[in-house]
């Protein structure tokens, strides 16, 4: 009876008729999500100083350490809204594609568009020295990979809305993870490229 109730639960969950990702959509997340650990891992190499991490070109800039504690806060954030967008109903077959899949990328990376970030991903009071930012962020990054490399969700056939009511695949929610850290790459390195940058 146990066993029975268990497999209806998961039943309920996850359609008896639904499909994994393609191994082709499983290749390229991991790619991307490797790409932007590097991106960001190489942006912080050179920060040696506790003046460096710190330092804020204004007082409404955020500093290096301000948009590494964003991003590492921002992947939990990202797995929560993608576990979020699998309970629900699967989406129409026409929204289950690859179309959208350029645009999200190239938009969640382009810093011409300013975004104002939830207020649980702000910054303030998760600030901490830069070797265990990178220890946080190599464990929660890994826990994304991990997922990725070894989920049978179907990622294309469920999803969510935006707010500007278009629709956002689970699949490119995690395209949108990995564009989010490559975007605040690029904001912390228009901090070091700053004048007041300390040397």
């Amino acid at each position: 009876m146990r066993k029975l109730t268990f497999v209806l639960a998961i039943a309920a969950i996850v359609p008896l008729n639904a499909a994994p990702m393609s191994q082709a959509d499983r290749d390229a997340l991991i790619k991307d999500l490797e790409r932007s650990r590097t991106l960001f891992l190489d942006a912080i190499a050179d920060v040696k100083t506790e003046a460096q991490w710190n330092y804020k070109p204004a007082p409404d800039r955020w500093s290096v350490a301000e948009c590494a504690a964003h991003i590492i806060a921002a992947e939990q954030y990202f797995r929560d809204g993608i576990a979020t967008a699998l309970k629900t109903s699967a989406l129409p077959a026409d929204k289950q594609t690859t179309a959208g899949d350029a645009v999200i990328s190239k938009m969640v990376r382009d810093r011409a568009t300013k975004f104002q970030a939830p207020a649980q991903l702000e910054p303030k009071g998760k600030v901490v020295p830069k070797a265990q930012a990178i220890k946080e962020f190599e464990a929660t990054r890994a826990t994304t990979l991990e997922y990725v490399r070894t989920t049978k969700d179907p990622l294309r056939e469920h999803g969510t809305a935006t707010p500007a009511g278009q629709v956002t695949t689970a699949y490119q929610m995690v395209l949108m993870l990995s564009g989010h850290t490559e975007r605040h790459t690029a904001q912390l390195l228009e901090v070091k490229a700053s004048p007041g940058y300390p040397k």
